[in-house]
């Protein structure tokens, strides 16, 4: 049953000498209990349908009634309050605000009778932005069915399908079954990227946290005082910008003009479990030809888990920054002592190590399970016990259902990385948000005074964009050191052997692609002060591209049955904790937009297992390359993650 929200208006709204009116009693949710009504979203079509709130095609409705001589209007406004710059900032117009779901429509006249009954629902892309247009999706998955379709489309045509068995063989040695698997799955993916004239509502999903609903009502007089871009908020002014309701009401008050604030607020959030299974997305395989391993509504390219599913595997990059001079020793750390690591330096002469890079599955599906009641997400470093040639293998899940700021806290059961001698298994763990597309819809805000230089930019006098869509913000947890090379410090600086202690470090970082607009940017060590604790943050030199801080944990963490790792994602700062419940949680990193520029697109979370390099992470304390590959699995456990 629909909800009733009932609005008040004294009567005699507008009196004869046109004093401005007032509004009694606005409860925007009379149908809830209390001041904060609590509600999570829904988000079991999000994927492709975003998110609204009220779901399922419900509504927020309301009634008032008015006495008048004069003809009146209304309008009702929503904003996001949690993550949201303050009205009379420039930027207030990203917040994330709208008012009616179809935008077409403005002020709305008071009925001669002075009763209004309607609704309202808290949509994505609330301004009905062309950008976020594009084609219908609900057929664009890997089923078996859809990938056929597009390779029996290569094969009748003849002009590409010559053109692929061309490229096949042999410039890059493949099977023309191999390219088939490249050129099929190319296709859907590009296809998936055209335009259209679909609402791809999720492309700027309401935000999670607290929302607050403005009452507007005017008479004729006050409607000619409001511009056409505040009255519809899918316009822009005369420098083509889009200006918040919010902001415009508060700073132009008028006798004629009535504004309320609702007397009861909404705070939402995402609870983004594992029950729907976890989605094999194939346009994100780089490789060739790869087998697939999949458990019917569990893992794997289906139609029901393209719609449906939360997760999906994620795919690591592999970098070849470096070589990985690997001993050729299979060997669980369990028992890989001290002095067993001290001798493999010598054991081995350069014929016998292994020269590789980390690895990522041949079989998408087998080293991410998720469990038969559908609790947790399984996700596997595989064993090397009887393999011929053994590999250090990464493995992860990511999100698929995006958002612009939040609080990300994630129940995850990461493995013990060091044994009882201190030894590391050779893996880093990281929560971690991604930008969610590539694409134009995407991009983070202008920067027009400094610019951005480009993640794969690594030149010496590499070129700056006023935009990119790249951004990160990172948890990466490694055994490293707690302070930075020696060098690093304006005086001589601590030193520390990490081999003698259990201590791994928690590792905060932004990736603001070396955006030179704060205040206090610069490179080397920076000081960050934040609720009476100092964190040391590094950026290596003036074009480097992230901002890091380290603070150790212990070892013992990882013995809890799961531990909640979180990065609180604001405007204009950021703060990572760590905790074993959500009610104690310890704040572990900051920055803020004085240091570092804090993303604004839309971003997903990621949950990995990865063999880092040891030089990523200098003073080093341990050689990846001395690390033996893992006999056994080792496994992790994502068990959900919230964001509110």
């Amino acid at each position: 049953m629909n909800r009733i929200i009932r609005l008040s208006i004294v009567a005699a709204l507008f009196f004869a000498a046109c004093t401005q009116s007032a509004i009694r009693s606005f409860d925007p949710m009379m149908g809830y209990d209390g001041d904060t009504v609590c509600m999570d979203m829904d988000l079991e079509n999000a994927v492709l349908d975003g998110i609204a709130l009220p779901a399922k095609g419900e509504q927020f409705y309301f009634v008032f009634d008015t006495v008048s001589d004069r003809q009146l209007y209304y309008k009702i406004f929503y904003q996001n309050e949690s993550y949201k710059f303050d009205e009379a900032d420039t930027l207030a117009y990203e917040n994330f605000y709208g008012s009616w779901e179809d935008v077409s429509v403005g002020f709305k006249p008071v009925p001669a009778d002075g009763h209004i009954a309607d609704s309202f629902r808290i949509v994505g892309n609330p301004r009905d932005e062309r950008i976020y247009y594009g084609v219908d999706l609900q057929d664009f998955d890997c089923s078996k069915e859809a990938i056929r379709d597009i390779e029996r489309e290569i094969r009748a045509d003849t002009h590409w399908f010559r053109y692929v068995s061309e490229v096949a063989a042999p410039q890059n040695n493949r099977t023309l079954e191999e390219q088939l698997f490249l050129d099929t799955r190319w296709v859907l993916n590009e296809r998936r990227h055209q335009g259209g004239e679909v609402n791809h509502r999720w492309k700027r999903n309401p935000r999670t946290g607290l929302y607050s609903f403005l009452l507007v009502v005017c008479d004729e007089e006050g409607l000619k005082q409001i511009p056409d871009y505040v009255q519809h908020i899918n316009l822009t002014d005369a420098d083509s910008h889009y200006v918040n309701p919010y902001s415009w009401f508060f700073a132009n008050r008028s006798k004629h003009i009535t504004l309320a604030k609702g007397s009861k607020m909404l705070r939402t959030r995402a609870v983004i479990t594992p029950q729907q299974g976890v989605y094999i997305d194939e346009t994100q395989i780089r490789t060739a030809y790869r087998d697939k391993n999949e458990i019917p509504g569990r893992v794997g390219s289906d139609t029901a888990l393209y719609r449906h599913a939360l997760y999906q595997q994620f795919f690591p990059a592999i970098s070849q920054q470096y070589t990985l001079r690997n001993i050729p020793l299979v060997q669980d750390i369990t028992n890989y002592s001290q002095t067993d690591y001290d001798a493999a330096a010598t054991r081995y002469d350069s014929t016998q190590l292994l020269y590789d890079y980390p690895q990522i599955t041949d079989y998408p599906g087998s080293t991410v399970f998720s469990s038969s009641r559908g609790d947790y997400i399984s996700i596997i470093n595989p064993g090397n016990k009887g393999r011929v040639h053994p590999r250090k293998e990464s493995t992860g899940v990511k999100t698929r259902v995006g958002f612009s700021y939040g609080k990300y806290r994630g129940k995850i059961k990461f493995p013990p990385m060091l044994n009882k001698e201190n030894v590391w298994n050779g893996l880093t763990y990281a929560f971690w948000l991604i930008y969610q597309d590539g694409s134009q819809w995407n991009v983070r805000r202008p920067s027009y005074h400094s610019g951005y230089i480009s993640k794969n930019d690594d030149s010496e006098n590499p070129e700056r964009h006023v935009q990119d869509n790249y951004s990160e913000i990172d948890i990466e947890i490694v055994k490293a050191s707690r302070y930075w090379p020696e060098g690093y410090y304006s005086q001589a600086g601590n030193v520390e052997d990490g081999r003698k202690n259990s201590d791994v470090m928690y590792c905060c970082t932004n990736w603001d692609l070396a955006c030179r607009e704060p205040k206090n940017f610069k490179s080397g060590i920076t000081r960050i002060h934040f609720q009476n604790a100092e964190y040391e943050a590094m950026r290596w030199f003036d074009n480097y591209k992230a901002l890091t801080t380290k603070t150790p944990m212990p070892n013992s963490v990882f013995d809890a049955d799961y531990y909640y790792y979180e990065i609180e994602w604001k405007p204009k700062e950021i703060i990572w904790r760590l905790g074993p419940d959500p009610e104690h949680m310890q704040v572990v990193g900051y920055m803020s937009d004085q240091y570092t520029a804090i993303p604004n697109n839309q971003m997903l979370c990621i949950i990995t297992q990865e063999y880092h390099y040891s030089e990523w992470w200098p003073p080093m304390v341990y050689m990846q390359g001395l690390i033996p590959y893992n006999a056994s699995d080792i496994e992790g456990r994502v068990y959900e993650i919230v964001v509110e």
